[in-house]
């Protein structure tokens, strides 16, 4: 799963287009990656049995996260930007000098 994620990731500004389609692949693989290694998380370091309501709750703690992410990434997709369109803003934003200078001198 984490090797998809690399050209789903590089596709979208490679090419030069930002496509919902593309935007729905990287947003379901990053969900789908995040629960798997959350999942396994869960499995290594929560003995079933020694404690298993604390591993059904985990399990039901991912599983709400999981879902919490896919309604948040949806929102973003459907009522914002996107994503591709998000981290190319932030990555091509630049910084205001205003408040770069305060902070590395130390002055807040």
């Amino acid at each position: 799963m984490s090797a998809a994620l690399i050209p789903l990731t590089v596709i979208p500004f490679a090419a030069g287009t930002l496509s919902p389609i593309t935007d729905a692949l990287l947003c379901a693989g990053i969900i789908i990656h995040s629960h798997i290694g959350f999942q396994s998380i869960v499995i290594d370091y929560v003995p079933d049995k020694r404690l298993p309501k604390t591993r059904t709750f985990f399990w039901w703690a991912l599983r709400a996260a999981t879902l919490l992410v896919a309604v948040g990434f949806f929102e973003f997709e459907t009522n914002d930007v996107g994503l591709t369109e998000g981290i190319k803003r932030i990555w091509t934003a630049k910084q205001k000098e205003a408040y770069v200078e305060p902070i590395l001198r130390g002055v807040a």
